[in-house]
């Protein structure tokens, strides 16, 4: 059995934006798995680095760029790292990311329609409201684009409202976990986004095709543990606006633990 103690980093609480219990407690489930395999487990905070110890094996939910280029170096030296930190940094410009996703043919949210238009800070992590706001046309969303820009944010990405069944996704690449979920019909939400789209209709669509939309973003993306958003249009097909580095999974988090250690011993065996 593998001895050696395996680092758990929990995420820095200004990167959990009202989801600051479900960040800790999905951490918190992996570490109880990967013990009840006979793992040593240490958990220290992205917000204390000086006490993170030297390990073979770093299972990180941190998103500070201290952390990521500190990840990036173990990651170099041969130690394995999940998420990876390229990924991580990856996700967190949007506007790249968004960028990436649609140069390889991954549906995303389209630049213009005719139904509004979400201005989303480009250059990180949603970390306030005023991060992810709705225009109802592109003149008004010009205008909040401008007001990011004043406050220090230095990319937007602006794209059209795409109408239909807002969904929830999350999955972990090479475990056969993914699972979705409608938000309206359970009423969890963030900062009220969701209510956008209003009551789903649960528009019949092809659930495999999803699954492997995700993960084939996940897989361009560079991380192994993920969740996002979709848009299920009238049609059926659907349309991913938003992809994420390791959700709190509030909906499975068991589920989600099980599969993510299962993910760990994975790349430990390899």
């Amino acid at each position: 059995m593998y001895r050696n103690t395996i680092v758990l980093i929990s995420r820095a609480e200004k990167f959990s934006p009202n989801n600051v219990e479900n960040d800790k407690m999905i951490l918190e489930e992996v570490g109880r798995g990967l013990m009840g395999k006979g793992f040593q487990v240490c958990v220290v905070s992205e917000d204390d680095m000086a006490c993170v110890p030297d390990s073979p094996v770093y299972v990180s939910m941190g998103r500070s760029e201290e952390v990521l280029s500190y990840l990036s170096q173990c990651q170099d030296s041969g130690s394995i790292i999940v998420n990876s930190p390229k990924g991580v940094s990856l996700c967190c410009q949007r506007a790249k990311q968004m960028r990436r996703l649609e140069d390889n043919g991954v549906p995303v949210a389209p630049h213009e329609g005719s139904d509004g238009y979400w201005v989303k800070r480009g250059d990180g992590y949603t970390m306030v409201r005023e991060d992810v706001v709705f225009a109802a046309d592109m003149g008004e969303a010009a205008a909040l684009a401008y007001k990011m820009r004043q406050r220090g944010i230095t990319e937007v990405d602006i794209r059209a409202h795409v109408m239909g069944d807002l969904v929830k996704f999350y999955g972990v690449n090479g475990t056969g976990f993914f699972r979705y979920y409608y938000p309206a019909d359970d009423g969890l939400t963030k900062f009220d986004h969701e209510l956008r789209n209003g009551t789903p209709s649960h528009i019949p669509f092809d659930e495999s095709a999803l699954r492997r939309t995700a993960s084939h973003a996940a897989v361009l993306l560079d991380v192994d543990i993920y969740g996002g958003d979709a848009i299920i249009q009238p049609d059926g097909t659907a349309v991913l606006i938003d992809f994420n580095d390791w959700p709190g999974f509030s909906r499975c988090r068991e589920e989600a633990a099980q599969a993510i250690v299962q993910l760990i011993e994975q790349r430990i065996k390899r």
